[in-house]
C-alpha cells in the first residue's frame, strides 16, 4: 500500500483533483487543511482511500458533484472530510464502498447520496449532512442523505445525523432493495434559505414501492417546516417496513407509517 501527503497550500490545491484521481488502488491519500476553489468533482478510483481531516471547498454549484464514485468503481473509503459547495456532495453510483465521518454541507443538492443499480454494499457511518439546498426544485431536492432510484442490496447508514435541509432527512425514491438506516437522527428539516421542501424525517419511498427498509435505534423530531413533513413516511411504499428502538416527537404531522412493522418504538 502507498501512501501520498497533500497539505493545503495553494499548489496543493490546484493539484489535490489530479492527485486523487490519478492514485492506484491501495493508495492512501492524506489531505489536511482547507482546499477552497475547487471547480470540477473529483471521481476517485477504486481501492484508493482519502483521509482527512479536511474541508473541501467546491465552486461547481448545482453543474457538479463533490466527490464521485462512479458505477465501476468499489472499494472506495473517504474519511474525516468536509464537503461545500457542490451538486451533490458525495455521490455514489458503485459498489463496497466507505464513507466514514465525513460532513457534508451547503450543497445545492442531496448531501450524500446512493444511487442506481450497480451501488449495493455501500455504508455511510457516522457522517453528517446539513444545510443543504436547492434552487432548481425550490427546495424538494437537496435531501440530507439518499439511496434512491434503483439502488442494490446491503446499503446502511449508521450513526448519522440529518437536519436543516430543504427536503428531506433521508429519502429512499425507488430503491429495490431493503436499506438499513440504524442509530441515526433527523430533525429541523423541510426548509433552509427561504427554500421548502417535503420535510420528513426518514422518508422510506414512494409509489410503487414495496420494499421492507429496516429503521432501528432512530429518532425523528422538529421536522415541522416542510410542506407535508412526517418523522417517518412511508410515503405509499406498500412493504412492510421494519421499524425497531425508534423515537418520533414534535414533528409537523403524525407518522405515516403505511404497512409498516413497529416494535418497541414510541411514535407520534
Amino acid at each position: 500500500m502507498s501512501a501520498l501527503l497533500l497539505a493545503s497550500t495553494a499548489m496543493a490545491n490546484n493539484a489535490i483533483v489530479a492527485t486523487i484521481q490519478n492514485a492506484a488502488s491501495g493508495t492512501t491519500v492524506t489531505v489536511s487543511g482547507t482546499y477552497t476553489g475547487i471547480t470540477t468533482r473529483i471521481q476517485v478510483p477504486s481501492g484508493v482511500t482519502v483521509k482527512g481531516p479536511a474541508t473541501f471547498q467546491f465552486t461547481t454549484g448545482a453543474s457538479a458533484d463533490g466527490f464521485y464514485i462512479p458505477a465501476a468503481n468499489h472499494n472506495v473509503t473517504l474519511t474525516s472530510l468536509t464537503v461545500s459547495g457542490a451538486n451533490h456532495g458525495i455521490m455514489v453510483y458503485g459498489y463496497s464502498n466507505s464513507i466514514q465521518s465525513c460532513i457534508s454541507l451547503g450543497n445545492q443538492n442531496t448531501g450524500i447520496e446512493l444511487i442506481g443499480s450497480a451501488a449495493k454494499n455501500n455504508t455511510v457511518n457516522n457522517c453528517q449532512s446539513k444545510q443543504n439546498a436547492d434552487t432548481a426544485a425550490g427546495g424538494g431536492n437537496a435531501d440530507g442523505f439518499a439511496a434512491k432510484q434503483g439502488t442494490s442490496t446491503g446499503n446502511k447508514f449508521t450513526n448519522c445525523d440529518a437536519h436543516q435541509n430543504s427536503d428531506d432527512g433521508w429519502d429512499l425514491e425507488k430503491s429495490v432493495s431493503p436499506v438499513t438506516i440504524s442509530g441515526c437522527t433527523s430533525y429541523s428539516n423541510g426548509s433552509y434559505a427561504g427554500l421548502v421542501g417535503n420535510g420528513n424525517g426518514f422518508k422510506l419511498g414512494i409509489s410503487g414501492d414495496n420494499v421492507a427498509h429496516i429503521l432501528s435505534s432512530s429518532n425523528a423530531h422538529n421536522n415541522t417546516t416542510g410542506d407535508s413533513a412526517h418523522g417517518i413516511a412511508a410515503n405509499h411504499n406498500t412493504g412492510k417496513i421494519q421499524i425497531t428502538g425508534c423515537h418520533t416527537y414534535s414533528n409537523k404531522n403524525k407518522d405515516d407509517l403505511g404497512n409498516s412493522v413497529v416494535s418497541n418504538s414510541t411514535l407520534q
